[in-house]
């Protein structure tokens, strides 16, 4: 973690009641944060792609106001290569898929009884996945700005395995980008998204290190950002999306990403029970409106005892 003089002020009472949490995997540990008490039922959030667990943090300041914090914990993790868990070894990669296996074998390994998963972006299109492929372990699927998954062509196979294998021989000599301070980061990250420095702010605390005198790195593993050899087609998606069971809520940013209308008019029809809601925001609309999204949350557990 970042030193305390760089630690922003914002969602004092998510600071204060967070308990670190680390979960050892077959491949290395994931890190995150918890809030609320360990023997309640798990609500679980997974961030974006480059983002962390502090994208959760004003959803869990929330959350600790809410009727929520009596009857469930929410733990929020770092995907593997993000935030403070481990990097994937040398020689392995980021596929996909692993990420699924990640939260699969999570779930498997420290028993939790049908989970809530509430993920945004890549933790989102994480999180249908799982619920398709293992849907009772899956108790309920709050989506925010990602629904099904990126998808390829047929025709582009070919074309996509050989710019995987570029991409990955391309990294072998690329080197981490330097910042004179934690500044620079913050602006960094707020250039490259579409939130405020402050949401950047956040972010950065927990996806930062500094590694000398006026000398900063991001901690995400550099092979996060190499093409992906392999993806799904559209069908195939379909396939495990008519596999989900459990109640599914898909909240979207108004200046959020298009991908998500294209998502809806090529798979709505297989998750009939998806309830799709607008929230004033963008891509990051957790961040920006988690007294929305926590009303979500709890409208839809509580459906779960009617």
């Amino acid at each position: 973690m970042i030193n305390n003089e760089f630690t922003s002020s914002l969602f004092p009472q998510a600071r204060l009641h967070a308990e670190p949490v680390s979960f050892q995997l077959d491949w290395g540990i994931l890190r995150g944060l918890r809030w609320g008490a360990d023997d309640k039922p798990v609500i679980l959030a997974g961030h974006g792609w480059l983002d962390n667990a502090h994208s959760f943090l004003p959803c869990a300041d929330v959350f600790l106001q809410s009727p929520l914090a009596q009857t469930h914990q929410l733990i929020a993790i770092d995907w593997a290569g993000h935030g403070l868990s481990d990097h994937r070894p040398v020689g392995n990669y980021y596929a996909f898929i692993d990420y699924v296996y990640d939260c699969w074998q999570l779930i498997e390994q420290e028993n939790w009884q049908s989970v809530v998963l509430l993920a945004h972006s890549m933790g989102a299109f994480i999180a249908n996945m799982l619920a398709g492929i293992a849907p009772e372990k899956v108790q309920a699927v709050l989506a925010i700005e990602a629904f099904g998954l990126l998808a390829t062509p047929t025709a582009e196979t070919t074309a996509n395995l050989r710019s995987g294998f570029q991409s990955r021989w391309a990294m072998q000599k690329k080197r981490r980008n330097h910042y004179p301070s934690f500044a620079a980061g913050v602006a960094a990250r707020a250039q490259a998204g579409d939130f405020s420095p402050e949401y950047a702010h956040l972010l950065v605390e927990r996806g930062i290190e500094q590694v000398g005198p006026e000398d900063f790195c991001f901690r995400a593993d550099g092979r996060l950002r190499m093409a992906s050899p392999v993806r799904l087609t559209a069908a195939q998606i379909s396939d495990v999306l008519r596999h989900i069971k459990c109640p599914f809520t898909l909240l979207y940013g108004t200046e959020g990403h298009e991908r998500v209308h294209e998502a809806l008019h090529l798979w709505q029809a297989e998750v009939r029970q998806l309830q799709v809601h607008a929230l004033s925001g963008g891509h990051h609309v957790h961040m920006e409106q988690p007294n929305a999204v926590i009303a979500h949350l709890m409208t839809m557990i509580d459906g779960l005892n009617d």
